[in-house]
């Protein structure tokens, strides 16, 4: 969420408890508008449709310039976990097949060594 959606939300929970309609003029919506950005309908209007698509909010009805709002629930960052980190700690296992390789060609050397001492 945006920081002009926050700031719109910020203001119809000023104005009106969780759940209960209020109506608005659209200028007090400008009002909670943050310096630098735009205070034009179209903004307005991405806004209310972000909220309500979010279900912060529920638009009853906008006529001209004033709009039956009721806030629903309160906009609350979400924190990210991260998972922790567990310190590695790896177990050395032997390789069996890496041993029996070994093994086996220590065997034929012996062997072959045998052969040819006793010819």
């Amino acid at each position: 969420m945006d920081r002009i959606c926050n700031a719109v939300l910020d203001r119809i929970f000023d104005l009106s408890p969780a759940g209960r309609y209020v109506i608005i003029a659209e200028d007090e919506f400008y009002e909670a508008f943050p310096d630098g950005s735009q205070k034009t309908y179209d903004e307005l209007e991405r806004v209310l449709s972000s909220l309500r698509g979010g279900g912060y909010i529920d638009l009853k009805y906008s006529r001209g310039d004033m709009y039956c709002v009721a806030p629903l629930k309160k906009y609350v960052e979400e924190e990210i976990e991260l998972p922790e980190e567990e310190p590695e700690t790896k177990e050395r296992k032997p390789d069996f097949t890496f041993l029996s390789a070994f093994a086996g060609s220590a065997l034929g050397s012996l062997i072959v060594a045998l052969i040819f001492a006793l010819i």
